[in-house]
């Protein structure tokens, strides 16, 4: 009589080789290699513009680089002090939009989050027609805002002020609201109860309670924020004219329009663009480990 082997060990070599057959170390092993090396590839003709930028820019004025190797022949940082010296004076735009985007930044990023926590965790009165008019505001193309700002910055008599960038971005921006509106949905509404019992106001909760909890989110939106701020051309133009409160992509603009004019200006707008780079990406290295779960978390919320 033959032997039956038990249902147990029977199952369990089913089910060894029904594994067998769908994983294949070899195939998974050459996916992965397959997969790596796109990447690396596709990295690389991504970065390799950036690359001739920063070889250029630290190459010296005179000598011939070959522009599918990016590594200067020459190094000489003489680019980098034509850029900053009496004739072109790129720091002083720099400063200029460090303090513009700095309190653009900071401002319309706590009020924001302020707006955000109102419209998540406070009972009022057409609340949620106010969140459906920001989504509304959210599918309007920029362009079309700017003649109403325009107007009421003249009207406030802040033209060719630091002020005229400044206000605009102090609101926060639609999407900023928005955003932290889905994040303030996924506060306990047990720890801000907690918080009125023990007789905190509304305002002390937001920034005790509310705020720290919030610090991924807070600084996803500021990286936003100064990215956009950063990168800013048309609203600058538009209400600066006054070429010593110049922000630095409206000075760039202009000095390449003086590429057939001064033989210096296409390797100084190759530094400045290169230093221009440095700080929105400095942020997103800071923050970039709080944007998937933070963007994950705002729109699930």
């Amino acid at each position: 009589m033959a032997t039956t082997m038990p249902d147990t060990e029977f199952n369990r070599t089913r089910s060894y080789q029904g594994a067998g057959k769908l994983f294949h170390p070899g195939r998974f092993l050459r996916e992965r290699i397959m997969l790596t090396t796109l990447v690396i590839i596709a990295t690389v003709i991504f970065l390799w513009p950036f690359f001739v930028l920063i070889a250029n820019s630290l190459n010296k004025i005179d000598a011939p680089m070959n522009p599918l190797f990016p590594w200067p022949k020459v190094f000489s940082l003489k680019i980098y002090e034509l850029a900053f010296s009496s004739r072109y004076h790129f720091q002083d735009y720099i400063l200029n939009t460090v303090l513009v985007v700095g309190a653009t930044t900071a401002l319309g990023t706590f009020a924001s989050a302020l707006a955000g926590y109102a419209l998540a965790k406070l009972q009022f009165k057409g609340r949620k027609l106010l969140f459906g008019v920001i989504v509304a505001v959210m599918l309007l193309p920029t362009e079309t805002m700017l003649v109403p700002q325009f107007v009421v910055i003249r009207d406030l008599k802040l033209m060719n002020t630091f002020w005229a960038i400044i206000l605009p971005g102090i609101g926060g921006g639609a999407f900023g609201i928005f955003l932290m509106r889905q994040f303030m949905l996924q506060i306990p509404a047990e720890m801000l109860e907690a918080g009125r019992i023990d007789g905190c106001s509304e305002f002390g909760l937001f920034m005790r309670i509310v705020l720290p909890i919030m610090k991924g989110p807070v600084l996803v939106l500021a990286t936003l924020s100064v990215r956009a701020g950063w990168n800013a051309l048309l609203w600058p133009q538009i209400v600066i004219s006054d070429e010593a409160k110049s922000l630095l992509m409206p000075a760039i603009l202009r000095a390449n329009q003086l590429r057939g004019v001064d033989p210096y200006v296409p390797f100084v707008v190759t530094a400045i663009a290169v230093l221009s780079a440095l700080v929105p990406l400095g942020f997103y290295m800071y923050s970039q480990r709080f944007f998937v779960s933070a963007l994950t978390g705002a729109f699930k919320g």
